[in-house]
């Protein structure tokens, strides 16, 4: 019987030992997959640092902010409501509510969009009023301001756009503005001479006064209605109730009001203070 020592290896063993020489020589040709990755990951190009304010502004360029419908754009062409409403380039209307705000329409007839500048203060008379005469069964004619944010409005190509307006009545004793109406919007010079009215209209645009006083003040200017006549102006009801038109405190700004729109009137053009309407920027 052979020793131990000199037993042949079993067959077992004769195969791990070939498996084990086979992966050995695998590793060689192949290389080690760890240290490929790690080296390709050590080859991998460093990109540089981007400053978060450059990163910032490159985001900016990249989308830019989209502007509201209506808001001013300097790379469009600037022109005056009522300058491009006589050159036939715009359409305008008045559609009020009520006495006291309408809606002011702005129809872009060009193809191409404009910054329209809309004026300080303008009247409205109703159209229907025009075609029967001059007057007749259509309700008084109205002011307006255009100041508080309406200063600028862009209006895409041919499309159109409105804005809220705050109103006043120019003509005691007609009958009240109704949503049916349609008006045409004009200069206030155009529509009444007397002083101080489109001081008061600019004013009540830019939000300087309030409607009721703005109310008071433009039925004493432009039908000269005394304090006393406004002062005793009922609202009657149904039921045989009343209450004053105006309040002591309505009536006393409108005082105000309108003794400052005489006051600026009377000051030339270049003394006088800007309305918004004024001061929007100008697409130059």
């Amino acid at each position: 019987m052979m020793p131990a020592s000199r037993r042949r290896p079993s067959l077992w063993l004769r195969r791990f030992t070939c498996l084990t020489a086979i992966a050995a020589l695998a590793l060689a040709l192949l290389g080690d997959p760890a240290s490929s990755l790690a080296g390709r990951r050590a080859r991998k190009p460093i990109q540089a640092a981007v400053p978060a304010a450059e990163a910032s502004r490159a985001d900016s360029m990249a989308s830019p902010r989209s502007k509201k419908l209506g808001e001013y754009n300097p790379a469009d062409e600037t022109v005056e409501l009522f300058e491009a409403l006589k050159a036939g380039r715009i359409a305008v209307k008045l559609i009020p509510k009520d006495s006291t705000e309408g809606r002011v329409f702005i129809r872009n007839k060009t193809r191409k969009p404009l910054n329209v500048k809309l004026p300080a203060a303008f009247a409205a008379t109703p159209i229907l009023a025009q075609m029967g005469g001059g007057g007749g069964g259509g309700g008084q004619g109205m002011g307006g301001g255009g100041g508080g944010g309406m200063g600028m409005m862009n209006v895409p190509a041919e499309k159109e756009l409105n804005v809220r307006v705050p109103c006043v009545c120019l003509e005691h004793g007609k009958p009240e503005p109704r949503p049916k109406m349609t008006y045409e919007v004009k200069p206030v010079t155009s529509f009444t001479k007397q002083p101080g009215i489109a001081e008061l209209l600019a004013r009540l645009g830019s939000g300087e006064i309030d409607q009721r006083a703005a109310q008071a003040a433009a039925w004493h200017l432009n039908n000269q209605m005394s304090w006393d006549e406004l002062a005793e102006k009922k609202i009657d009801y149904v039921d045989g109730g009343s209450e004053p038109y105006f309040t002591d405190d309505e009536l006393h700004q409108g005082m105000a009001a309108a003794q400052q729109s005489l006051a600026d009137a009377e000051k030339p053009p270049q003394d006088r203070q800007p309305s918004p309407g004024d001061t929007a920027p100008r697409g130059e």
